[in-house]
């Protein structure tokens, strides 16, 4: 059998390499995925590799050849954090009634265990593993340092836009006040799953308004 002519090859081999890297993501993707989900059932020491693998449809055997450890897994899930719409979407905030807003809708998303990339039992895991291993410890606060320089830059803008001058100083202070209300929230939710936006709502509007006037 006649092979073809060497360029066709080449463009042959050049087209199946996109398609075994988009294969891996996906693999990446569905082994993430899945890690979340074990995270929030069973916590980060509960969740075995066997479980993860359980859950993704897959062998432990497969997992180790994209991730070498549950400690890789969970650096991965960071990056895919700081990279999601939600990152995005804090540093497009422009006034008080959008930084309430955007913080009452991850609310719900948390509430409603909807998305797993938003469940307060996840940031609670998280912070948690961040205080025994340094890798990961080195992950989440540079995920960390990422949203607050967005939510700094938010609380700048939002300033100007009311007329009002921050110093940098400033403008960081108030940042980090919004990510201890945020983060509080979560901690607030998993101890009273019964809490809703509507006894949050108007407090947290006259707070936000105050804070960034």
């Amino acid at each position: 059998m006649k092979r073809g002519p060497a360029p066709a090859r080449s463009a042959l081999k050049s087209a199946r390499v996109p398609s075994i890297q988009s294969r891996a993501a996906r693999q990446c993707e569905r082994i993430l995925d899945a890690a979340e989900m074990c995270f929030i059932q069973s916590g980060f020491h509960g969740a075995s590799m066997a479980h993860i693998a359980t859950t993704a449809g897959m062998s432990p055997g497969l997992i180790y050849r994209y991730f070498d450890s549950k400690s890789a897994i969970v650096k991965a899930i960071i990056e895919r954090h700081i990279e999601s719409d939600q990152c995005q979407k804090i540093g497009q905030l422009n006034s008080a009634a959008d930084v309430t807003r955007g913080i009452l809708e991850v609310f719900e998303c948390w509430r409603r265990g909807d998305d797993p990339k938003l469940n307060p039992v996840l940031l609670l895991e998280l912070s948690a593993e961040a205080t025994r291993d340094a890798q990961i410890a080195h992950a989440v606060r540079s995920k960390d340092r990422v949203i607050g320089e967005e939510i700094t830059e938010a609380v700048r803008r939002s300033a100007r836009l009311a007329g009002i001058t921050l110093t940098a100083a400033d403008a960081r202070s108030r940042a980090v006040v919004l990510q201890c209300l945020f983060e509080g929230l979560a901690i607030r939710l998993v101890r009273d799953p019964t809490l809703r936006r509507r006894t949050l709502q108007p407090a947290l509007e006259k707070t936000i308004t105050e804070l960034l006037s």
